[in-house]
């Protein structure tokens, strides 16, 4: 009931401001004119193959690229801290408290 009363109220602040000119203001100072790529055809893309170090290729094989990401994974899932480090840590918590 409440919502039937407000939406009125709300809605017509909304549509006076829908009907006010816009402001007319003076171009900004600091615009430049972007220029926009130039579009290269789908050929030359795929020609160049990488889209980064870790990108793989479109040409390697579904196989070759499956393997590539079992790899990574079982390099992500080894530890995080080198054991050194992390014995390091371990023994300094006595003296941090």
């Amino acid at each position: 009931m409440i919502r039937a009363i407000l939406s009125p109220f709300l809605l017509l602040p909304v549509l006076l401001a829908a009907c006010l000119a816009p402001a007319d203001l003076p171009p900004r100072q600091g615009s430049a004119v972007i220029e926009r790529p130039d579009l290269l055809p789908l050929s030359t893309l795929l020609a160049q193959g990488t889209d980064g170090p870790n990108a793989p290729r479109l040409t390697d094989s579904t196989e070759d690229r499956a393997a590539a990401l079992r790899a990574r994974a079982a390099r992500l899932r080894g530890p995080v801290i080198a054991q050194g480090e992390r014995q390091r840590l371990v023994d300094s918590e006595g003296r941090i408290r």
